[in-house]
């Protein structure tokens, strides 16, 4: 499964550069908010009017999605969701190509509606933390007026809430990343008559016991779905029972990788709180005796 890790490694560079442009778009629109802030606090105006008027400005921290136009959020996320597709579509395209070389093959190709529709879905992730932020950055602003405490004060409580919304950030854009990756190699998968998928988790110290559990089981392609918590990193590899059936080394990879992941050291339990939450009931394996 080395090809499985390549691609994940590769996604991963990719996925880091689009969290350090969703921080640069998010440290320029905090810094225009900083702006506009203290312009709010030196305009003398009834506490109750300054805090409506800010919390307006902070909801500009991510803007409500306006279908009808195209930011840098959405540029953002549409192009690391399209490369995750490809990437999906490829890997899934090698790996039945060395489980079957000489079996025809169905391409298959992502529609951009599908990708602008998992941006936008992304993009409501990290509104709600927007909302969040600027519920939050309102009452850290009434509460320092009303101590008298310094507008640099103020500004860096600000700050340290802006890097929990960096931080969510992070995590939706490698889980989406993840859940495109997937999405592509299932439609894959489905067009070229699989039906049955094995889980493949990272074997390293990045696995959770929720992965760890998972990881060489068998399901129904239909059934499951990728990743099933925030930052998973695990992938869904096409299986073939009738290969299985003749080759003893293909059949033992399932309980091997099982083996592989289990000696290393697991992280603690994912926090299915973070971010966003995303499958929450462990799928049935087709076979629980692989």
């Amino acid at each position: 499964m080395q090809l499985l890790e390549r691609y994940n490694d590769a996604l991963r560079l990719t996925e880091d550069v689009t969290i350090a442009q969703l921080n640069r778009i998010l440290d320029s629109s905090f810094n225009r908010l900083v702006r506009r802030t203290r312009i709010q606090i030196r305009s003398g105006k009834p506490a109750a009017d300054r805090n409506v008027a800010l919390l307006q400005e902070f909801r500009q921290l991510v803007p409500a999605f306006r279908p009808d136009r195209t930011d840098a959020y959405d540029r953002v996320l549409r192009s690391l969701l399209r490369t995750a597709e490809g990437r999906g579509l490829t890997v899934a395209r090698q790996l039945l190509q060395d489980i079957a070389p000489s079996r025809q093959r169905i391409n298959v190709s992502i529609p951009i509606e599908a990708t602008v529709s998992a941006a936008a879905q992304a993009r409501g992730y990290l509104r709600r933390h927007g909302e969040q932020f600027a519920t939050t950055a309102t009452e850290l602003v009434a509460q320092g007026v009303a101590e008298g405490r310094p507008t640099d004060a103020i500004t860096k409580d600000l700050r340290l809430r802006l890097g929990v919304v960096k931080s969510r950030a992070d995590v939706i854009a490698r889980t989406e990343s993840l859940r495109a990756y997937n999405t592509a190699s299932n439609q894959y998968y489905a067009a070229n008559g699989i039906d049955l998928v094995m889980w493949y988790a990272t074997s390293d110290d990045r696995t959770c016991p929720i992965c760890n559990a998972r990881a060489g089981r068998l399901y129904k392609r239909a059934s499951t779905n990728a990743p099933c918590h925030p930052r998973c990193r695990c992938y869904l590899a096409p299986w073939d029972p009738e290969i299985a059936s003749i080759d003893p080394d293909y059949a033992a990879m399932p309980r091997r990788h099982r083996e592989e992941v289990s000696k290393v050291a697991t992280m603690g339990p994912a926090d299915l709180n973070k971010a966003a939450v995303f499958e929450q009931f462990a799928p049935q394996p087709a076979d629980p005796g692989l």
